[in-house]
């Protein structure tokens, strides 16, 4: 390990450090010599930025994020932190397009590996929330799809996907997403659920309390698949065919 490496790595020591033990101060002033003396480091930059993130200091750390991404442009970190901190300013918009300039450089490379692309699938996400806490379900919608097209493997933003899907009135997208699931994680609960929601609003009620079951065979403590199903029984005559 070169001397310089071994030096660097003992600062990020350091600030892990003073940050725990909420001595920002002290931090700040480490990150500022350190780039004093080495120049800029995309590295210190992040960390730099994430100290004035903890004190509330927003513009601060948007500032160094942005120091960190000029210096290197795939620092997913970065990225991401700099996404964070706009979304909690309430700029979605320009959260949006630190995802496309991120992009840019790193999501048109043929092979990537599964943590990049896990973590910049995360920015999607991140955005998405925000939009969806807004109101803004189209674009919150928009952002969950392009997570997902980068990175499947998050059960969870599907289900939000389509329960999204269902709020909008969009009941095939939302079928189709939800069935996805269901042929993915057999056990999830929550999917069987909602898809018997679906079913229910469809005017499918066989297929709605098939699932509800399902959803209790599952989770036998889950008291909305509970609720549904004695719900379903309401409908039930006495052969135990569903009737309306």
């Amino acid at each position: 390990m070169s001397a310089q490496r071994a030096e660097l790595l003992d600062v990020k020591k350091k600030v892990d450090l003073y940050l725990g033990l909420g001595r920002f101060d002290a931090a700040e002033k480490l990150l500022k010599a350190t780039l004093a003396d080495y120049g800029a480091l995309a590295n210190i930059h992040n960390m730099l930025g994430l100290t004035f993130h903890k004190q509330s200091k927003f513009m601060d750390a948007i500032r160094e994020f942005n120091h960190a991404l000029a210096v290197n442009p795939e620092y997913v970190e970065a990225a991401l932190n700099l996404a964070a901190t706009l979304c909690d300013l309430s700029r979605y918009e320009e959260a949006h397009q630190v995802f496309i300039k991120l992009e840019e450089h790193v999501g048109e490379k043929q092979k990537q590996p599964g943590l990049v692309l896990g973590r910049l699938a995360n920015l999607h996400v991140l955005s998405g929330q925000a939009y969806e806490e807004s109101g803004m379900w189209p674009e919150a919608i928009q952002e969950y799809r392009k997570g997902l097209a980068l990175y499947d493997k998050m059960p969870d933003v599907k289900l939000v996907l389509a329960k999204l899907y269902v709020r909008v009135g969009q009941h095939e997208k939302a079928k189709k997403e939800f069935e996805e699931l269901i042929v993915q994680n057999p056990g999830l609960a929550d999917a069987h659920t909602w898809l018997g929601i679906l079913q229910y609003k469809l005017g499918q009620r066989d297929l709605a309390k098939r699932h509800w079951e399902k959803a209790q065979e599952s989770s036998p403590e889950d008291s909305t698949a509970r609720a549904y199903l004695q719900l379903a029984r309401s409908w039930t005559g006495q052969d135990g065919r569903v009737v309306d």
